[in-house]
């Protein structure tokens, strides 16, 4: 399970990569962790450690904690972190095209 510091570095880097709304809610998995919610909806989207309103993901994005920080300093880094294999997504894909991440490094 991953320590309070692990948890602080994947909120830190979902809140500077998600500054701006995409209309979809995001749950970002990882492996042998607990998840976030990124509630595209709100302007600016609201990071979570629970389901906005209980609702499920419109997108999950799932990898190892360390991937999914490095996937989230900027749109290269996530091709990047997918196209590899070390971020898989799943669910409604639209929400990808949706995205602007802010470019944090």
């Amino acid at each position: 399970m991953a320590d309070a510091g692990d948890t602080d570095a994947l909120m830190i880097a979902a809140k500077k990569a998600f500054a701006a709304p995409f209309g979809a809610v995001l749950k970002i998995a990882p492996d042998n962790g607990c998840p976030l919610w990124v509630d595209g909806r709100q302007n600016p989207p609201q990071i979570s450690s629970d389901a906005p309103g209980g609702l499920e993901a419109d997108c999950l994005w799932r990898g190892a904690r360390e991937a999914l920080v490095r996937a989230m300093s900027g749109a290269r880094a996530f091709e990047s972190a997918y196209v590899s294999g070390r971020v898989a997504v799943s669910g409604d894909i639209s929400v990808m095209a949706r995205l602007t991440l802010d470019e944090s490094r």
